[in-house]
């Protein structure tokens, strides 16, 4: 399967040199056309049919939301991931209310964007066999964990009868991620879940900056295998950070087995802040 065409629209000419340079052709990915409006948007996306547009919400003279119509009826089958330095919780509620597949933030640094969009397609790639979709916010609170736990066995529980192995590695994620979150970095939590017919990917969204990294943990500690969990059980996991503070980390376990080995997709994570056991 060739690159991705994605049509990139931003009034920043900038930005978009920027998107094309991040986006080669060897990461699957290869930007085919550019806009700078709407209108010039509308005309690229029934010129090109690109397979990916990524739309910037603010445009001159109108913002995204009012060019999403034009654009889905100049090219059906594209999908649509939205571009901001909005906060993510705002985006992220934008590009539900718009039909988009998702959303990027303007502060994903360009080393890592093409991982973020794969990773985002890829899940999204088959989202008309979305088959659930939940979030809950948790207090920074040391119940929070358990809590986190019993809202995912609730989220994922009743569709078939082989989710056994499922539920179990998703609630002890969450579980440390939660943890993590709560106890370690000191904020409040918001747990998604989005199951489809092949994977449940799972975010754990925290306000705090501290960067996250892998670790190895002593039998002498209580703490600190967090990630090293999640490498080892995940399909493939990452971490977002978001803008004006905070991040996400996201996880994907397939709802069968498979050979595919862990992956992270993301920056390369630095070393944990002061007291934050990952």
């Amino acid at each position: 399967m060739g690159a991705q065409r994605v049509l990139v629209v931003d009034d920043d000419p900038d930005y978009r040199l920027l998107v094309r340079l991040a986006l080669a052709p060897g990461d699957g990915f290869e930007v085919v056309a550019e806009a700078g409006d709407g209108g010039a948007a509308v005309a690229e996306a029934q010129r090109e049919q690109p397979d990916l547009v990524l739309l910037d919400c603010t445009l001159p003279g109108a913002d995204a939301f009012d060019a999403l119509p034009a654009l889905r009826a100049a090219a059906p089958d594209a999908r649509i991931v939205l571009m901001s330095g909005h906060n993510a919780a705002d985006l992220r509620a934008a590009s539900r209310s718009a039909g988009a597949v998702g959303y990027l933030t303007k502060g994903t640094p360009a080393r890592r964007l093409a991982a973020e969009l794969e990773a985002l397609v890829g899940l999204v790639g088959v989202v008309e066999q979305l088959l659930s979709e939940a979030s809950e916010h948790f207090g920074q609170d040391a119940q929070s964990p358990r809590a986190a736990r019993r809202f995912v066995t609730q989220a994922l529980t009743g569709w078939d009868d082989e989710e056994g192995d499922l539920i179990d590695t998703v609630t002890l994620l969450v579980s440390e991620l939660v943890t993590n979150a709560v106890i370690h970095a000191g904020s409040e939590v918001e747990v998604m879940v989005r199951l489809t017919d092949t994977a449940a990917r799972i975010e754990v969204t925290d306000a705090s900056a501290q960067a996250v990294a892998p670790r190895d943990a002593t039998s002498e500690e209580d703490s600190g295998r967090g990630l090293a969990l999640v490498g080892n059980l995940a399909k493939r996991w990452g971490v977002r950070p978001l803008p004006g503070g905070g991040k996400t980390v996201w996880f994907e376990v397939l709802r069968s087995p498979g050979d595919t080995p862990p992956a992270f997709s993301g920056d390369t994570p630095g070393p944990p802040g002061p007291g934050y056991a990952v």
